[in-house]
């Protein structure tokens, strides 16, 4: 897959999204490139006007969020797409889409949008009107206690598919355990979650 603009924009809203901050080294990561490739692509975005640098902290301008706002919308709602017509499965519905949103834009995307029926959130909870408030709870900070799992904000192909080995998707209980580690559970088993990825499991009771 040839990286573009819309591409660096979606995985900066998702970390950001997911733990309030992004750097180049985890940028790089994600979009499996080098560090200083994401390095020079963000400075390109920074002159574009559509992101901040401030050393190490990275940020979105208004036109930046603007058009990653859009961008993530359109992702949200081809990942409905593909989880319900081509059969894509559920932990692998993120990696899917990434060329889908490119072709579903504009007018094209509205009426797919349509279509679908106007869904609320994609496969994971997330909302197709990203910046609808939520009351959810994130794993990292929750009491123990049963809780809804309302949505994976950061879509790590692997936390999903963990999570759908023991069908813990939006919508279903578990229970929150904490000792030495952090661990949810329900009547299919229990999973250890990475402490640098609880932020971004976010519950409700």
């Amino acid at each position: 897959m040839t990286l573009n603009r819309e591409d660096y924009l979606l995985v900066i809203w998702e970390y950001i999204e997911s733990f309030d901050k992004v750097s180049e080294k985890e940028l790089a990561t994600r979009l499996g490139i080098s560090p200083p490739t994401a390095h020079e692509y963000l400075i390109k975005l920074s002159e574009d006007g559509l992101v901040d640098k401030d050393g190490k902290k990275i940020s979105f301008t208004s036109a930046g969020r603007n058009a990653a706002l859009k961008l993530v919308r359109m992702h949200r709602i081809s990942e409905v797409f593909a989880y319900r017509f081509l059969e894509i499965s559920w932990e692998d519905t993120h990696a899917a889409v990434m060329e889908l949103e490119h072709i579903f834009s504009g007018d094209r995307g509205e009426k797919l949008f349509k279509n679908l029926g106007y869904p609320d959130s994609c496969p994971h909870g997330n909302p197709t009107d990203p910046d609808i408030k939520i009351r959810e709870v994130p794993l990292s900070i929750a009491p123990e206690g049963k809780y809804q799992i309302k949505r994976i904000v950061f879509e790590d192909r692997g936390l999903l598919r963990e999570l759908a080995s023991i069908d813990a998707i939006p919508g279903t209980q578990v229970q929150v355990i904490r000792g030495d580690d952090l661990r949810i559970e329900n009547q299919n088993g229990e999973l250890k979650i990475p402490y640098n990825i609880t932020m971004s499991l976010r519950l409700y009771k």
